[in-house]
């Protein structure tokens, strides 16, 4: 699971500088995951969710997808780059595209996808959840893709990273 931080103000905006994002790379960087998330905050009958999520090399984000036709997530990367990459269903690479600052990506329902991280990585995304934040309805696992912390997903991620040129085996 990926720690969050939320960010709750009493104010009618929410500002994140650099500082907190390099406190956030700080805070990946001593995770076993690799990656952290700020949560702006949001009361619970939002369908919108807005965080800051960083991702370091080594994290490995299980491929994924949103079932529900309506529901999309948009990243604005901040920092460093990662390749997005989307898979068929039975788990080959259909699209990779090297997301960086000044881009704007937009992942479709039902669209299995990762990120994977070439350097330090921050983006701000924005979720919509149609079924509220029930992530069990709401998300669901590539049944090809092994489960996160687990030693075949080390294998799958470096074989990854091969076919994405971002190992130092490639």
């Amino acid at each position: 699971m990926n720690p969050e931080i939320e960010e709750r103000k009493e104010f009618s905006i929410s500002l994140v500088d650099s500082d907190q994002i390099e406190e956030l790379f700080s805070l990946a960087e001593s995770l076993p995951q690799q990656r952290a998330t700020l949560t702006l905050y949001r009361s619970p009958d939002e369908k919108t969710l807005t965080e800051i999520n960083v991702i370091l090399p080594g994290s490995y984000i299980r491929p994924h997808k949103y079932p529900d036709s309506s529901r999309t997530e948009t990243s604005v990367p901040l920092s460093g780059s990662a390749q997005l990459v989307t898979f068929g269903d039975n788990g080959e690479i259909s699209q990779k595209e090297l997301l960086r600052v000044g881009m704007v990506a937009k992942v479709d329902a039902n669209t299995w996808h990762t990120l994977v991280a070439g350097f330090h990585f921050a983006t701000f995304e924005v979720k919509v959840y149609p079924l509220g934040d029930d992530k069990k309805k709401d998300e669901v696992f590539a049944p090809w893709a092994p489960e996160e912390g687990t030693d075949e997903a080390d294998i799958y991620f470096e074989n990854l990273r091969q076919k994405l040129g971002l190992s130092e085996a490639s």
